[in-house]
């Protein structure tokens, strides 16, 4: 027999607006479209109703009339949808088949997920506190399908679980009202002494339909806990979005960056669920003058560290500013799995992949991220030439492989530009090098190397290199140049570059 757990936020809109503003919680909020006295409430927090405020009925002046502290809000629909999609990514965090309703509640196929928790209650307490991490205030329940588990939700103590076989007990005490029915067939039903959900079972089908056509019907069946469908589930963005709508145009960037910050916290609880990082950020933009600026961040390394995507938003901001004020934002996070590094028992520990991700992410954020990456050969004969790739951890050492095998011993430091040094030689050797940082009689000679590249070309190069220790204890990487055109730093001297000498690189 399947189960079905359902997962909900009562209030929707509501907890979307306190989840993107944490200081509206707890107090009389009420959502409004459109402005001014005479907009209509479409929703009404707990204090707010308390307060006899009701969602559909009263006006923004009538509302203050009953409630002097009330806050008055626009509705959000950017904070809603994110809110809906964070509920869902909590169902998927822990069932594969899942199905979002129209009013954001999030059904979810519990057979297939009892490996993952000790029991149905365990699973729905493991919903709610999921749903806690990512700034909702969730209640769950456990049925046989559809219809038990979203009334055992909106009625059951927050976790509830209704056992296979009782699901009519459960159902029969519950009010008519949960079910919603249409103003006409809810009078209707008043007047044959309906009230509950278990006089409303006890009906037969056919005489109901005769009644009240098909809605009737569906009420019935609805009552004693038959669904009208199967579970159709459905495939969830990837990308995780968050947006919010400002009260007020922002101009500056310390305000607007206390709003990406809460909008980074949030993506990056939900990204969490699954485990995984942000690999790259893009921001879109609504602004005073209607306009609409986007740009696209991507990030050295996945990562989840929030100061990390915040400095390299505030990076991206100060070095391009928008054009005009900011009255929207929407900022998407696209994930990707961040690798775990296996650590040896001989080798000494490296840094967390994590941390690793955040130092490359800060760096791209100062440098550029075409400045950050590791090197890479580029398809050139000229000497010097490089360009970065973007930086992935090593694989795994393997089983049959030494460490020592992997280490390299000897690497070269490459200048860039080259410097120039004095180099006195005899018979054409050098004997003795002379320059900044450095200076010392040769010991030992290697070389000389030739390098001719690009002759065909006006700006060709020719040199001799040479491997040169020194008395001060250094290695270095020398070479004279025959031709062709100076270094980068020569440029102006081509003549009188010719037979002079340049440190290339020091060994490590």
């Amino acid at each position: 027999m399947s189960r079905i757990a359902c997962l909900l936020v009562p209030d929707l809109p509501v907890a979307a607006a306190c989840r993107a503003d944490p200081a509206l919680a707890g107090r009389p909020l009420v959502l409004v479209e459109g402005s001014g006295p005479h907009a209509h409430v479409v929703a009404a927090s707990r204090a707010a109703r308390a307060r006899g405020v009701q969602a559909g009925r009263h006006t923004v002046a009538q509302a203050r009339a009953l409630a002097g502290e009330l806050v008055v809000h626009p509705r959000d629909a950017a904070a809603e949808r994110s809110a809906a999609h964070a509920l869902a990514e909590v169902a998927a965090s822990l069932a594969s088949r899942i199905e979002t309703a129209a009013d954001g509640a999030v059904f979810l196929d519990a057979t297939g997920v009892m490996h993952l928790v000790a029991s149905e209650a365990a699973l729905a307490t493991a919903l709610v506190t999921r749903a806690a991490r990512v700034g909702l205030e969730a209640r769950a329940g456990v049925g046989a399908g559809m219809t038990v588990a979203r009334l055992a939700a909106e009625h059951g103590d927050g976790t509830e679980v209704v056992p296979p076989g009782i699901e009519q007990g459960f159902l029969a005490r519950l009010p008519l009202a949960c079910l919603a029915p249409a103003a006409d067939v809810a009078t209707t039903l008043q007047r044959w002494g309906i009230h509950r959900l278990g006089e409303l079972a006890r009906l037969p089908v056919a005489e109901v339909v005769t009644r009240l056509g098909p809605a009737g019907a569906a009420l019935v069946r609805a009552a004693r806990g038959e669904d009208e469908r199967p579970l159709a589930p459905e495939p969830l963005p990837t990308a995780v979005e968050e947006g919010v709508a400002l009260e007020y145009a922002l101009d500056n960037l310390e305000p607007l960056l206390f709003v990406l910050r809460g909008l980074v916290e949030r993506a990056v609880a939900r990204l969490g669920l699954a485990a995984i990082g942000c690999a790259r950020v893009e921001l879109a933009l609504g602004l005073d003058d209607r306009g609409r600026d986007a740009r696209a961040l991507p990030l050295a390394a996945p990562t989840r560290d929030v100061k990390a995507i915040l400095g390299c938003l505030r990076t991206e901001l100060e070095g391009h500013p928008p054009r005009a004020a900011i009255v929207h934002v929407v900022l998407t996070a696209v994930p990707e799995a961040i690798r775990a590094m296996q650590m040896g028992l001989f080798v000494p520990p490296g840094p967390a992949p994590e941390r690793l991700a955040t130092t490359l992410a800060r760096l791209s954020a100062l440098c550029g991220p075409d400045r950050v990456g590791a090197p890479a050969v580029v398809d050139s004969h000229r000497p010097g030439t490089a360009r970065t790739v973007p930086f992935a951890l090593p694989p795994a050492e393997g089983p049959g492989r030494s460490p020592a095998d992997t280490v390299c011993r000897l690497v070269v430091r490459a200048l860039r530009p080259p410097r120039p040094v004095e180099v006195f030689t005899e018979r054409g050797e050098p004997v003795f090098v002379r320059g900044e940082g450095l200076g010392g009689r040769v010991v030992g000679t290697a070389g000389p190397w030739r390098v001719v590249a690009e002759w065909w070309s006006e700006d060709g190069v020719a040199r001799d290199y040479y491997d040169l220790e020194l008395t001060d204890g250094g290695v270095y990487r020398c070479y004279r140049e025959l031709g062709g055109a100076p270094p980068p730093a020569e440029r102006g001297a081509r003549s009188g570059s010719l037979g002079r000498w340049y440190l290339d690189g020091v060994y490590d």
